[in-house]
């Protein structure tokens, strides 16, 4: 076949190729990433042909998946021809639509530029007419303003003249009527020629109008002086009586004239009346000291009346004279009183000082009720408060406040007065009180109220802050008294005396550390707010719970030596050699009758079942401390010992539970906390004794019983243990042999003298059980009986 036939057998589909790849006609164009996006989401097609990441061998793979769709590649090839020939009659419409649009809008852009030009035109040609029209305007408008203007002008000079008309005429009625001492009328007309006298401030340079504006002024000021001559003649003349009209019209020309005129007035009549007071508390000092204070207080009520009955006539109410001549008295006495203050200071009487500022402070409050009431049953002051000036008044503290620095020496006779009574407190025997707390404490506090409420009336700043200091320094003092009271001699037993002595000296403790919270907050309560936070009395409250603690202590202490000839007995005991396990020991029933007695007491004078619940605490676990010790004195303790020692502290321990509820309804429990420190007591020495009580041999068993009980690997410990059965020396070294070999590598471990190796009582008993101990518990159980008479309850 040659090359002709080769050609003219192509089949369909290779020609269908030839086609679309049309020899390079159709060239592919690569966009940009952002402008293929913005076509595609513009076109919002789904074609694949469409997409930007288009893969013509994913295309083809698609539409023939497998060899048996290739039968419809013709079908495929026309569609494809016929969307090619579709596309290419749309870019062609496409760009002829392009040409002539750009066609018509370059003319549109023409017909544009043409407009603009032909609408400039006419604006300019509006312009020039619009200038044309103002002009011709104006022209005939220009006579009409200057007669507008004329009128203004002239009207404005009327208006002028009228004003100064009246100016003249008020000004001449003014004279006429300040010449005649119509008052009354004068008032007025300076008025009408204040208001005038505005108009022509801006005027001044006009010659006439400033001449007549300088005698206004001159006349206003003859007018001052003629006013002034009037009271001057009332006041000092004598003529007051006949002029009350006259002088109280004039009154109102000064509120005319100005506040500072006014006031003028109001501080020559305060001179005036307080010029013989100056004359005779200033110059004759045998009226000006301390002790005549309430003279100068005296005289001022007179001089009041005096204004009540024959001046106040001559002043408006609304001038408050009286009340400024009062300030002005107050100031003058705060300065005289300061300068006497200074003088005395060095030989103060400080009962002098305390009537002074009494009398000073209850002046302070008459001037308040006087000038300044108020509804005192609905404010709810106390009496105290009723009888001084409040915080906030002018009064206030206006003449006492000069006292401040001299209240020292008030503070340090009240330092001596409380270290005197503090003497007497301690002199006092306790056994001669009959309340539940020394009558000495609630003294000591009413002393304090009484001094905190006079005080409060002389001073809430510095000096009260002072005193507070005071208060906690006497508080500590008296704490430390108390403890002073406490019994010295920690050997001695204690009786029901003493037993009351020191509750008395715990109730009273505890009665003074609340106290000091109330006197605290009272104290808060009553100083100037910028001095509250110094006031704190934490120190102090601290004391008298180290009171509390201690008289706790020395009660544990004392009942403890009380109960010593019941150790002793134990110690005499030979428990080596007991030979069987009876009732509990005769000790045990001397500490059971002991503590009966003593406890009950305890409980009887305490005032606060806490304090009986702390010493019941501190005493048992004192007490179970004392008694452990003690089994180690009582060596060498045999097993029979050890059982009996065992029965005798489960003895015990039944007289510590009834002990913590003495007095209380039967069935009532101890506290959860007294009975988990009673266990842990007990606990420690029924380990010691059921070590004990272990057989030493074989050697490991009783390794092991301790090693299970106390996890202890002290070889000096374990030795002591040994040493407490009695075992001889040769005994002892086979089973500290034992003893070594079961110590670990880094066996170190110790829980100190065989102490806090506390174990519950089912641990241990599993532990024993483990170990192959065996127990006498028949006779154990059988003396755990307690006589009724030995029983606390």
């Amino acid at each position: 076949m040659d090359a002709s036939s080769t050609k003219d057998a192509k089949s369909p589909s290779q020609d269908a190729v030839d086609e679309l790849e049309g020899d390079g006609r159709h060239e592919t164009i690569s966009l940009e990433p952002d402008l293929d996006l913005a076509i595609s989401s513009v076109l919002a097609t789904k074609d694949p042909l469409d997409s930007s990441d288009f893969d013509p061998i994913e295309y083809i793979n698609l539409i023939f998946p497998n060899e048996q769709s290739l039968a419809t590649i013709d079908n495929v090839l026309t569609k494809l021809r016929t969307k090619i020939r579709r596309m290419d009659i749309e870019m062609r419409e496409l760009v002829r639509s392009q040409t002539d649009a750009g066609q018509q809008t370059a003319s549109d852009l023409r017909d544009a530029q043409k407009a603009i030009t032909e609408l400039y035109s006419n604006y300019e040609r509006i312009r020039e007419k619009a200038v044309q029209s103002e002009k011709m305007v104006q022209e005939i408008t220009k006579d009409i303003k200057s007669l507008d203007q004329a009128k203004n002008n002239l009207t404005v000079s009327v208006i002028v003249l009228r004003r100064l008309h009246m100016l003249v005429s008020a000004l001449d009625q003014l004279r006429g009527a300040v010449s005649r001492r119509q008052y009354t009328d004068a008032a007025s007309l300076l008025q009408v020629v204040n208001q005038l006298l505005v108009h022509f401030k801006g005027f001044r340079s006009v010659d006439q109008i400033a001449v007549l504006l300088e005698d206004a002024a001159k006349l206003q000021v003859d007018l001052k002086r003629a006013i002034f001559g009037e009271f001057e003649g009332a006041f000092v003349g004598g003529t007051l009586r006949s002029q009350y009209q006259t002088l109280h019209e004039a009154c109102r020309v000064v509120d005319v004239i100005g506040a500072e005129t006014r006031q003028e007035l109001v501080n020559w009549y305060c001179e005036l009346q307080l010029k013989d007071y100056r004359n005779i508390f200033r110059i004759n000092q045998e009226v000006a000291g301390l002790a005549d204070v309430s003279r100068r207080y005296a005289w001022f009520k007179r001089l009041l009346k005096t204004y009540d009955d024959d001046h106040c006539a001559a002043f408006p109410n609304d001038w408050r004279v009286a009340e400024a001549a009062s300030e002005k008295f107050c100031q003058d006495t705060r300065k005289d009183l300061s300068e006497q203050l200074a003088k005395a200071d060095h030989n103060m009487d400080v009962k002098v000082l305390l009537q002074a500022i009494q009398t000073t402070v209850d002046f302070e409050g008459k001037l308040h009720k006087r000038f300044d009431p108020r509804d005192l049953e609905a404010e709810k002051l106390t009496e105290v408060e009723v009888n001084q000036a409040p915080p906030g008044s002018k009064f206030h503290k206006i003449i006492s406040s000069c006292f401040d620095p001299y209240l020292r020496h008030y503070i340090d006779s009240q330092d001596k007065v409380l270290s005197d009574l503090l003497e007497t407190y301690r002199s006092r025997p306790t056994a001669t009180e009959e309340e539940s707390v020394l009558a000495s404490s609630t003294d000591l506090f009413y002393s304090y109220r009484q001094t905190l409420g006079a005080f409060a009336k002389l001073s809430t700043k510095k000096p009260f802050l002072d005193l507070c200091i005071l208060f906690g320094k006497w508080l500590r003092n008296y704490a430390d008294m108390l403890l002073s009271k406490l019994p010295s001699d920690e050997k001695k037993a204690i009786g029901n005396e003493d037993i009351r002595s020191i509750c008395l000296i715990i109730n009273t403790a505890d009665y003074c550390a609340a106290t000091t919270t109330q006197l605290e907050e009272k104290l808060v309560e009553k100083i100037d707010e910028e001095f509250r936070p110094s006031v704190n009395f934490n120190l102090e409250r601290d004391g008298f719970v180290n009171v509390s603690g201690s008289g706790i202590r020395a009660l544990v202490r004392g009942i403890e030596n009380s109960i010593e000839p019941a150790f002793n007995t134990m110690l005499k005991k030979p428990w080596g050699t007991v030979e069987a396990v009876g009732d509990q020991s005769d000790y045990v029933n001397t500490i059971a009758t002991t503590l009966q007695f003593s406890v009950g007491a305890v409980k009887q004078h305490f005032a606060s079942n806490k304090y009986f619940r702390t010493f019941c605490d501190k005493f048992s676990e004192s007490f179970l401390g004392r008694y452990y010790n003690n089994i180690f004195k009582c060596k060498p303790i045999s097993e029979v010992g050890a059982e009996q020692m065992l029965l005798d502290t489960h003895a015990l321990k039944t007289i510590l539970l009834q002990m913590a509820n003495i007095g209380a309804e039967p069935g009532t429990q101890p506290p959860s906390t007294y009975l988990k420190l009673l266990n842990k007591g007990v606990t420690k020495v029924e380990q010691l004794l059921k070590v004990v009580l272990r057989p030493y041999e074989p050697v490991e068993g009783i390794v092991e019983t301790y090693l299970l009980l106390f996890n202890d690997y002290s070889i000096a410990n374990f030795q002591k243990v040994l040493e407490l059965k009695g075992l001889k020396r040769a005994e002892q070294q086979a089973v500290m042999e034992a003893f070594q070999r079961r110590i670990p590598p880094d066996g170190n471990k110790s829980v100190g003298d065989l102490a806090g190796a506390g174990a519950s009582t089912n641990a241990t008993a599993a532990a024993l059980a483990a170990a192959g101990a065996k127990f006498n518990m028949r006779k154990f159980v059988a003396g755990m009986n307690i006589p009724a008479s030995m029983k606390l309850g």
